[in-house]
């Protein structure tokens, strides 16, 4: 086969490009944003415990608050739209923004973190 190219761009591997949870929700993400919700109740009951308004067990239930969280956004987030080539291109460019910004504010603390430090 001499002189094939493939031009068909296909990658069988390659993710879609995905925007916000598809609405209305269905029973899974309904499921899932109950347990947010849990979780969320767990994560402000082991706050409110090292207050000392409830019992100090109380406050070793904070990884698990944390967990039904993140179960909770998987159940949501298992049905999403898909983007046009447009808004992923944008989002692409809002990326790439956001990471110089990031990387500027990271070079200015290190810089900052190395003058103040002596070194």
């Amino acid at each position: 086969m001499a002189g094939y190219r493939d031009t068909s761009n296909y990658e069988p591997f390659s993710k879609g490009d995905y925007g916000r949870p598809l609405r209305p929700f269905n029973t899974w993400q309904w499921l899932g944003a109950g347990i947010i919700v849990a979780g969320i109740l767990v994560v402000l009951a082991a706050f409110v415990s090292k207050l000392g308004w409830l019992p100090p067990e109380v406050a070793k239930w904070l990884t698990s608050g944390t967990s039904l969280c993140i179960i909770g956004i998987l159940f949501v987030n298992s049905r999403r739209e898909t983007l046009s080539a447009e808004e992923t291109d944008k989002r692409r460019r809002q990326a790439l923004i956001g990471a110089g910004i990031g990387a500027a504010i990271c070079a200015v603390g290190a810089v900052l973190i190395l003058y103040f430090k002596g070194a």
